[in-house]
């Protein structure tokens, strides 16, 4: 009874967590995949979306680090439900594609100005979805992210993509971020390299603030 006691107030201390944090939320929702929309739900005009992945699958906090591109950029954020690192890329793949298709039915998203986000595993995914499908996409964002991914590239299609390339100083993957920077110059596709101080983790919301902001200076003068 006491271990059981323990365990329902852990339980009910980490509802309390996620209500307090959805409260602080507006205007989201969750599908039956899991996937998790931040929507303006009177939106004038359609507005770009940041199609975010998690290298955990679709978090409520992912809103919360997305929040000021929602207030202050004026952006739609949707997070892939299934997508995740130790899953195999193809199921994950076809889980934002299926999404990506979903969003063309809802008005307040401009589904030609899809923005594909991801760190780590999942920035690796957003490369080699985003390179596989580009005609899908408008940007990539991408922080600490590997190539191993990348297979099969749409090259043809992909010269309308922006990227922005985030990596650290002493990131393992840092080696990779600027190939990849170079070679998608090289064939005359828009990319940025931004380089921080540190080891290889995630940034924080104002890292992905700032990158979304370049992103939308970007998609404003194409």
């Amino acid at each position: 009874m006491r271990k059981f006691g323990v365990i329902t107030l852990f339980g009910a201390l980490l509802l309390a967590n996620a209500e307090t944090q959805s409260a602080n939320l507006p205007n989201y929702f969750v599908d039956s995949d899991s996937n998790i929309y931040m929507l303006y739900p009177m939106a004038t005009y359609p507005r770009p979306v940041l199609l975010y992945l998690d290298c955990r699958g679709a978090q409520l906090e992912d809103l919360d680090t997305a929040l000021a591109v929602y207030d202050s950029l004026g952006w739609n954020v949707v997070v892939c439900g299934k997508s995740r690192n130790h899953r195999d890329p193809r199921l994950n793949e076809t889980d934002i594609i299926n999404l990506v298709r979903n969003l063309r039915y809802f008005s307040q998203i401009d589904t030609n100005r899809i923005v594909l986000f991801g760190f780590s595993g999942q920035g690796a995914q957003a490369w080699g979805t985003g390179l596989r499908y580009p005609r899908l996409f408008a940007g990539i964002i991408t922080e600490c992210a590997h190539t191993g991914l990348i297979y099969s590239p749409d090259i043809v299609h992909a010269g309308h993509l922006h990227f922005v390339i985030i990596t650290r100083e002493d990131d393992w993957n840092r080696d990779f971020n600027e190939m990849m920077y170079e070679a998608l110059r090289d064939v005359g596709i828009d990319a940025h390299i931004i380089i921080t101080p540190g080891e290889h983790h995630i940034g924080d919301s104002s890292e992905l603030y700032n990158a979304c902001k370049l992103m939308d200076s970007l998609l404003e003068n194409q």
